[in-house]
């Protein structure tokens, strides 16, 4: 058994109850045991390694996207003319790693203007519903730029194997 997941459900067990004492924390080792043992999820990091520099560069143009796709939306909720073009497009990942995946689809929908509306894990393919998009030039854009951030996020929290396919 994992430490990790049976001290986090045992802390959850006991903020529930509200109060710190020694039978709280023993039950709540107790059902976090049991949770463990009955459910025997995968593992979902496999040989990530965690890169607080590549972390930090993450979270950082994660801030800075925000800001400036939400002052794109809000241009776009308010400006005269046509309603924005919308189009949903395919970008296939270099990773097939779930965890990979799954943490550049929920930065994605995180980022105003675009979400993920279907995942395709057997061959990688994350499908987005983009704002905005007037050319074939935007939508090549942004396959290019959701390729730069699973690069990112492989650079953050990636294995080894998949740090070294990106170089």
């Amino acid at each position: 058994m994992r430490p990790a997941p049976i001290i986090g459900l045992a802390a959850i067990w006991v903020l529930m109850w509200g109060n710190l004492s020694v039978a709280n924390v023993l039950s709540g080792v107790l059902v976090a045991v049991l949770i463990t043992w009955l459910t025997r999820l995968p593992r979902v990091g496999g040989d990530a390694r965690i890169a607080p520099w590549g972390c930090v560069r993450l979270l950082g143009w994660f801030l800075a996207d925000m800001v400036i796709s939400s002052s794109r939306v809000a241009w776009q909720a308010v400006r005269p003319g046509p309603p924005p073009v919308c189009a949903v497009i395919a970008v296939t990942l270099r990773s097939r790693s779930d965890l990979t995946m799954t943490v550049t689809a929920l930065t994605l929908s995180a980022v105003p203007g675009s979400l993920v509306v279907e995942v395709r894990r057997s061959a990688g393919i994350l499908y987005l519903h983009v704002l905005g998009v007037d050319r074939e030039h935007d939508l090549e854009h942004t396959r290019l730029g959701v390729l730069a951030l699973e690069a990112r996020v492989i650079r953050a929290i990636g294995s080894g194997e998949e740090r070294g396919r990106l170089t």
